[in-house]
């Protein structure tokens, strides 16, 4: 039996090196060795593979990218939608992003339009794929005194972007992880990237709403 090709379409907390374009990889040998990320089996998004008995097609995330911002590295571009494929079809793509967006204080109305138009671009890019798109869970602030990675003072709350994310992907009719709701603050390094053991947390996160 064929195995399930997966694609994930993320932010830095989806990237490795090696497995993700170079220009936007987060979790370089440094950062591994920060986070005990230290082999690509300990990221999320391969744990989730691995548990589905799936191999990874293509891994399209960049640091630093946001969904909306119409831009060569916005995860509705033409180019990164088009990049999850590489010549073939994919039979699922992950879709983990929004973060940024959030942490740059997008207007809500400009994020729903960015991700219904990543949706829709999407589906018609890859019509067979069963398509994924998770809300934004809580990071938990690291006990040291390392300064957190966005000002979460100065934002709009995050749960403002993760009901945007279900009522675009309700319109869109793809189906949705809902991290947020599962109400885990996984372990980061800086309240944002996961470190092994949030990565783990996060990937038990995606397995639980896939089996539903």
């Amino acid at each position: 039996m064929n195995k399930r090709k997966i694609s994930i379409l993320g932010d830095s907390i989806s990237t490795y090196s090696g497995y993700t374009p170079k220009e936007g990889v987060f979790y370089d040998s440094y950062v591994q060795r920060e986070t005990g990320v230290a082999t690509v089996d300990d990221t999320w998004w391969m744990q989730v593979i691995r548990a589905l008995g799936g191999e990874l097609l293509v891994n399209n995330s960049l640091a630093g990218s946001m969904v909306s911002g119409n831009l060569s590295t916005s995860a509705m571009s033409d180019g990164r939608i088009r990049a999850l494929g590489d010549g073939e079809n994919p039979d699922m793509i992950l879709v983990c992003s929004g973060s940024n967006d959030w942490g740059f204080c997008v207007l809500p109305e400009e994020f729903a339009y960015s991700y219904g138009q990543m949706l829709h671009k999407l589906k018609r890019a890859y019509p067979h794929a069963q398509i994924w798109c998770s809300t934004l869970p809580e990071g938990k602030e690291p006990s040291s005194s390392k300064q957190s990675f966005f000002n979460v003072d100065g934002t709009i709350s995050k749960r403002v972007y993760s009901r945007l994310i279900r009522e675009e992907a309700e319109k869109a009719e793809v189906h949705l992880a809902d991290l947020e709701q599962m109400g885990i603050a996984y372990e980061t390094v800086d309240g944002i990237h996961p470190n092994k053991k949030g990565m783990i947390q996060i990937a038990r996160m995606w397995i639980d709403s896939l089996k539903k």
